[in-house]
């Protein structure tokens, strides 16, 4: 398993706050799907961060399809970045 990355937070005036065990966040919007923000995320190899995102939902309002953006550091200052679509497999909760 990678090393969490050191994370601070900012609050609205200015104050920095450590969040030394964060590595999920989960956004759930008033409207539309919810979105995950992973911090290097165990199924993914090196340093990165990942925003998946429900793109399609079947009739039971279950989501069948997922998006994801991912963020890589590269070399001299460089960020790879990649998206992709995913399916949830059936035994997937």
């Amino acid at each position: 398993m990678s090393q969490l990355p050191r994370l601070q937070g900012i609050t609205p005036d200015g104050q920095v706050i450590d969040l030394p065990e964060l590595a999920e966040i989960q956004i759930n919007w008033d409207e539309g799907l919810p979105a995950t923000l992973l911090l290097s995320p165990e199924h993914l190899p090196g340093n990165s961060l990942s925003l998946e995102v429900g793109s399609q939902e079947d009739e039971e309002d279950h989501i069948e399809e997922y998006g994801v953006l991912v963020l890589r550091p590269g070399s001299c200052n460089v960020l790879d970045i990649e998206v992709e679509t995913h399916r949830l497999d059936e035994d997937e909760d």
